[in-house]
């Protein structure tokens, strides 16, 4: 009884934070730029020693070490603001003792359908990643590329296309049977590409009972805000004020978020997942997710929810279904 009572409270408050809200006067970033693939996003975009499937892609690759399978993992995201997009992965724990995995980002529309310049709208076009995770003993190391192409915000009086590269790096490893500690870097090398591949480093500790149907994790995450993209004004009816192309933006101070969060399995197969976190410096900003999902040992669909508000009259969420099948 307790445990049908714990699930039917997850489910409403799942369905609760889908619930539209009011409209606010300045934009956040757009859902695309920070969103993550898989359970991930259930966990506020956290879980940097607990995420190990196609989320570990970004939040720290070295967490791909703990797949023994080949899974397909594919997930669809309807956001806030802007175009739906997906992110398709593939992930190897076969192969060789090396984890890779693939993933691949798109969007149900193209970006010369949207005008990027008074919607808020992600300006990116299409994204690639390639990842690896290298065990040892105790300790895994794991390394990221990201390929980008999308339109630059920073020229807005004309249209101009930016791509390249960057590149990420984790580390990961388990203290005890149960506690696990991971920190990461994403985009360590191109300031050229911050506002659609912000700067983000990250650092947690989890813990996973041994059977993996609970779970807990801490982590803070310290990421580059775009001058560009967010904290922009907006008119009445929520179209971005046009800029002064002779104007550059103030630079904004990076996003300092501590977040707490874990997942719980229940019935044997209803997995449920939580998160919140807040700004520990600068300007208020904080972020809650949660879902539930049906996990079996060679298929699992998960439902989740997010919702960042910079500040108080900017309540926003954003639906993720993510699906995985184990080959």
């Amino acid at each position: 009884m307790r445990s049908h009572c714990i699930a039917l409270g997850s489910w409403c408050t799942a369905m609760a934070l889908a619930l539209p809200l009011h409209a606010a006067d300045k934009s956040s970033l757009p859902d695309e730029i920070t969103a993550i693939g898989g359970q991930g996003a259930g966990q506020a975009g956290a879980g940097a020693a607990l995420i190990s499937d196609q989320g570990a892609i970004h939040i720290n690759p070295a967490m791909l070490y703990r797949h023994k399978n080949y899974d397909l993992n594919g997930t669809y995201v309807w956001p806030v603001n802007g175009r739906p997009f997906y992110r398709a992965a593939a992930i190897d724990g076969v192969t060789s003792k090396w984890t890779a995995a693939f993933e691949y980002t798109g969007f149900s529309d193209a970006l010369d359908k949207r005008e990027t310049r008074t919607e808020i709208d992600s300006p990116v076009r299409r994204r690639g990643s390639l990842a690896f995770a290298i065990p040892s003993d105790f300790l895994s190391i794991g390394f990221a590329g990201h390929y980008v192409e999308a339109e630059d915000p920073t020229v807005l009086d004309e249209a101009k296309t930016i791509k390249g590269f960057t590149l990420g790096t984790g580390l990961a490893a388990q203290l005890s049977s149960g506690i696990s500690v991971g920190a990461s870097v994403e985009n360590l090398n191109n300031e050229k590409l911050k506002n659609v591949s912000p700067r983000t480093i990250r650092a947690g500790v989890a813990w996973q009972d041994k059977t993996g149907s609970l779970a807990f994790h801490a982590d803070y995450r310290d990421r580059q805000r775009s001058a560009y993209l967010e904290d922009l004004p907006l008119t009445s009816e929520g179209m971005l004020l046009a800029l002064d192309p002779a104007v550059e933006p103030a630079t904004l101070k990076n996003e300092k978020m501590a977040i707490i969060g874990g997942q719980f399995q229940t019935f044997d197969v209803l997995r449920v997942f939580f998160a919140a976190g807040r700004n520990v410096s600068g300007d208020k900003s904080e972020v809650t997710s949660g879902g539930l999902g049906i996990f079996q040992k060679n298929f699992s669909l998960a439902y989740m929810v997010s919702r960042i508000y910079p500040d108080a009259k900017d309540l926003q969420n954003s639906l993720h279904l993510s699906i995985t099948m184990k080959m």
